[in-house]
């Protein structure tokens, strides 16, 4: 049940004395009673609190026993199908809810915010600064990069880094008790944390126990806000959001990391559900080849490759065309490395429950990146890419970036080992990969994404813009023989068996994933919500902007 406003209330018991109206002239009525609730909210000061949740999935609150937040949906305007854009960090995600911009132009792609643009994109606090200097501000948040990244110090009152949610939700109560702040923002982390732990689930005990007590601390604030004794003669704007998604983990590129949620309360604000599921249809191109069914005791071998830098400052490309037939355990596509553990020296990229993992090892420290989704069958054209001047290891399916991380902790990738595919460097890990592999490329360059794209679905030539730097090409397309042989360089790869197990091939004419085009319906993304604030406030938003206000106030 939607709960009035006593305004609002009494408006709705007036019109009712006036008989029963058609629907075209009730949704004029109420159109008018937000008209009239405008009206006389607009004599009052505008006070805003932001509530960020790291890592909360709006369907946790909805399945726990969460009453606050679900109250606090039923009598706002609640997107559930908000968008993070890719990659699903919490660096991207609180760029977007402070900036007013995607990743393109914050350029905060992981959570090290190397190489991030806060001076020409800075937090919503610099707008009201500049428009509103007497406003008092308060940033107070555990994750602490909020603050010491995208909130400038010179741009709020208050900016606070605490130790632990309890810390943050003591600081923000004392702020709103104790201060006549204007605009307050306060994170909280303990969620993520508990999605890291397990995962995040509504299954999942621990993450939903976590949403049950941050949904508390939630309580505990807005309550804070009404006992405030000049509450009534205020105008809030209540703003909860969280950064991304999350499934088994985050950072990827899959619907469940990418879909957050945005509530905005407000007593001009007509409460909403925006929850329009995407449509997608993925489209694939025609492909024809004869080559190895990879399967159990079914293995190929890499020779040395002397000159393929590994070491923790070289770059290289390893790209390959790939088709499982299974999306079970975390069997290896290829590698070089013992797959006992990732954190041993080297590189493993492995078919992960379904899901394409690039594994990056020095023995101490360890990178994961996930993004391409085996379990359509299709064949995937797949490139893996380490730039060590910049520090990223980014992954592409048919030409699109759908993963990136940071490797800079990572360091010497040489496991002293050759690379397998089918395998690890082992060759004893288990389960062995299942379906096929083609199409094997390797460079001693970290291949920019315009390369990468041009020669998705075609075979290389010596055209190819960093063809002095190929290593090793396979197409793997050979209909006999114990080996897929050199093209453009020498290096083959041996296909090699145990246990008296026999190579086959099949002939196939499964289709090569081309891309899933996704129809998101108008969904909002994380970075409308600085221009809704701004203009709750009166600010113009400014142009460069890429969101819009979500309401009109």
């Amino acid at each position: 049940m939607r709960k009035f406003k006593p305004l609002l209330f009494l408006i709705a018991m007036g019109l009712a004395t006036l008989g029963c109206k058609k629907a075209a002239t009730e949704s004029i009525e109420d159109n008018s009673n937000q008209a009239t609730a405008r009206s006389v909210l607009a004599g009052k000061p505008k006070k805003v609190l932001f509530i960020g949740i790291d890592g909360c999935v709006w369907k946790a609150i909805t399945a726990a026993n969460a009453p606050n937040l679900k109250t606090l949906m039923d009598q706002s305007y609640t997107s559930t199908n908000a968008l993070a854009e890719v990659p699903t960090w919490s660096s991207n995600g609180w760029s977007a809810l402070f900036t007013g911009v995607g990743v393109a132009k914050h350029k905060a792609s992981d959570n090290s915010f190397s190489g991030a643009d806060f001076v020409n994109y800075p937090s919503f606090f610099r707008q009201i600064k500049t428009s509103l200097p007497a406003l008092r501000t308060a940033s107070i948040v555990t994750w602490s990069s909020i603050n010491n990244y995208i909130v400038a110090t010179p741009d709020v009152t208050v900016k606070q880094n605490s130790a632990s949610d309890n810390a943050t939700e003591v600081r923000i109560i004392q702020e709103i008790t104790s201060s006549n702040t204007d605009v307050a923002f306060c994170h909280f982390d303990d969620v993520d944390h508990a999605g890291h732990a397990s995962n995040y689930r509504t299954t999942t005990q621990m993450y939903m126990d976590s949403v049950k007590a941050v949904d508390a601390r939630v309580g505990r604030i807005l309550n804070a806000v009404k006992a405030r004794p000049t509450y009534n003669n205020e105008d809030w704007l209540i703003v909860v959001a969280t950064d991304h998604g999350g499934d088994s983990s985050h950072g990827g590129s899959s619907y469940l990391e990418r879909n957050a949620f945005i509530i905005l309360n407000n007593s001009a604000i007509t409460p909403q559900l925006v929850n329009t599921l995407p449509t997608t249809n993925t489209e694939s191109n025609p492909h024809s080849i004869t080559t190895v069914d990879f399967k159990t005791n079914v293995y190929g071998q890499l020779p040395t490759l002397s000159n393929l830098d590994l070491s923790a400052t070289g770059s290289f490309t390893i790209e390959f065309r790939a088709r499982a037939t299974t999306a079970t355990s975390d069997p290896v596509i290829i590698g070089n490395k013992n797959w006992a553990s990732g954190y041993n020296k080297g590189i493993i990229i492995a078919n992960r429950n379904g899901v394409i993992r690039a594994n990056f090892g020095d023995g101490t420290h360890r990178l994961d990146i996930d993004g391409v989704d085996l379990t359509d069958q299709l064949w995937h054209q797949v490139a893996v890419v380490v730039n060590r001047s910049t520090q990223k290891a980014t992954m592409y399916d048919g030409g699109i970036q759908v993963a990136e991380g940071n490797i800079s902790a990572v360091g010497d990738l040489q496991s002293g080992t050759t690379f397998k595919i089918g395998q690890d460097g082992t060759t004893n890990y288990s389960p062995y990969f299942t379906g096929n592999i083609s199409e094997i490329r390797l460079f001693k360059s970290a291949l920019p994404a315009s390369s990468i794209s041009a020669y998705s679905f075609t075979a290389l030539t010596s055209a190819h813009p960093q063809q002095a730097d190929l290593v090793l090409y396979t197409k793997g397309d050979e209909t006999s023989g114990t080996a897929y042989n050199g093209t453009l360089v020498t290096p083959k790869i041996d296909i090699l068996t145990k246990s008296s197990a026999t190579i086959t091939r099949s002939a196939l004419t499964t289709a090569i994933f081309y891309r899933k085009t996704t129809d998101y319906h108008g969904a909002p993304y994380l970075y409308s919500v600085p221009p809704t604030i701004l203009s709750f406030l009166g600010i113009t938003p400014p142009s460069y902007y890429d969101g819009q206000a979500l309401v009109n106030f």
